[in-house]
């Protein structure tokens, strides 16, 4: 480490212990910690400054949670293309500003990798401009029942954006008996945002 930069992380240890987080982050920044000076940048309330950092840091969730904070979906879904993951950038637009021409455009283009979760951002598009469930329902049904991941979660997301709690419910229900008793807390959780209770639900483990 540097002179210079060993003074600059001790000057963010003192605007730390003083509780100045956006000074701290500024000076974390400067020496080169960019995961530290988000987190600062994040705890300070410049979520801008954040996801920039985040981003470079190539903490791209991270860096996606703030822009989308911040009500910006084209740069969340820009830090995704950005790193390559275009179906990600694509259900980011489906799913938080509706621009279904934009995701569809992502998805069907070559850097799209193939799998369940294309299948799904297609299979919204499809709902979110009206023409049906049924192609929903059959992402749905092909989901892989002895794995619990992000697949699921967006199958769940996406049943509730057009309407179809019976749906989500389904995959979770699939899910648990598939093996995965772990869900269930994810189910209960779900069932009390989605239908007010967790009547009818499995009492416990497997």
């Amino acid at each position: 480490m540097t002179d210079a930069r060993r003074l600059l992380e001790r000057a963010a240890d003192c605007y730390e212990q003083a509780g100045l987080p956006l000074e701290a982050a500024r000076c974390r920044e400067r020496a080169g910690t960019l995961h530290p000076a988000a987190v600062l940048y994040e705890r300070g309330g410049d979520l801008e400054r954040a996801a920039d950092c985040y981003a470079r840091a190539r903490l791209v969730p991270e860096a996606v949670s703030c822009w989308l904070r911040l009500g910006r979906v084209e740069e969340a879904a820009g830090c995704w293309e950005q790193a390559g993951d275009v179906v990600s950038a694509a259900w980011i637009l489906v799913t938080a500003a509706r621009n279904t021409a934009r995701a569809r455009w992502l998805v069907e283009g070559d850097r799209a990798e193939p799998g369940v979760r294309r299948t799904i951002v297609r299979a919204l598009c499809r709902a979110v401009e009206g023409g049906g469930h049924s192609a929903l329902r059959e992402a749905l049904a092909a989901l892989d029942h002895r794995q619990w991941g992000t697949p699921q979660r967006w199958a769940v997301q996406a049943a509730d954006l057009v309407g179809r709690p019976d749906l989500a419910a389904q995959v979770f229900a699939d899910a648990f008996a598939g093996g995965h008793p772990a869900v269930l807390a994810e189910w209960r959780e779900w069932a009390e945002r989605a239908l007010g209770g967790t009547a009818g639900l499995p009492g416990g483990a497997a």
